[in-house]
């Protein structure tokens, strides 16, 4: 980081954080591509091979709709941020190509951000589902004063479920990832 005065000790304590930005990127990468799989394919499936839901035999507005693939498009948008990381490691470790801490700093605000907005998306989206859910269920009570046969669950319910909850995951270790590693470059500044 050229606004820091460079010594061995300093050159070593940047070496060790773009050795943090590589590690924690790839892995950042790769939980967050694991956890994120299942509801990209939910997207997919619904978007080529199942109807748009409507609001009547859903309880899915449009309002959950579009936060359901504004909350996807967040997740692979972090998805790349954490495989920028590793790509920024390198530019760490080389000093005629080293960015300025703000720039590293900024980055990592914009990681952190990006992923409590997917993770905020995901839980209203993942309420939404389960509200859902909970009034399908009282209907389809034994004691419901009124029963709808448009009140089913189906297993595309629960998939969508588990979804949401594995999209929050993975938006999870994405915020503690951000959080890591800006806690890893106040410790190289604070050394210096």
């Amino acid at each position: 980081m050229p606004d820091l005065p460079v010594s061995s000790t300093h050159s070593s304590n940047l070496h060790k954080l773009a050795h943090a930005f590589r590690r924690w990127g790839w892995i950042g990468f790769w939980v967050q591509l694991v956890l994120g799989f299942m509801p990209i394919m939910v997207l997919i499936f619904a978007l080529f091979f199942r109807n748009l839901p409507n609001s009547e035999t859903s309880g899915n507005s449009l309002l959950f709709i579009i936060l359901s693939y504004a909350c996807l498009l967040v997740l692979l948008f972090t998805l790349y941020w954490c495989f920028r990381y590793t790509r920024l490691s390198k530019k760490l470790d080389q000093p005629d190509k080293r960015p300025a801490k703000a720039e590293v700093i900024r980055g990592l605000w914009i990681g952190l951000v990006s992923n409590v907005v997917g993770m905020a998306f995901a839980v209203i989206v993942g309420m939404g589902q389960v509200g859902t859910l909970l009034f399908k269920m009282l209907f389809l009570s034994p004691s419901a004063a009124f029963y709808n046969p448009r009140a089913t669950i189906v297993p595309f319910d629960m998939i969508a479920m588990q979804a949401m909850i594995n999209t929050i995951a993975a938006e999870l270790i994405g915020v503690m990832i951000s959080l890591w590693l800006l806690h890893r470059v106040d410790q190289v500044s604070s050394r210096t």
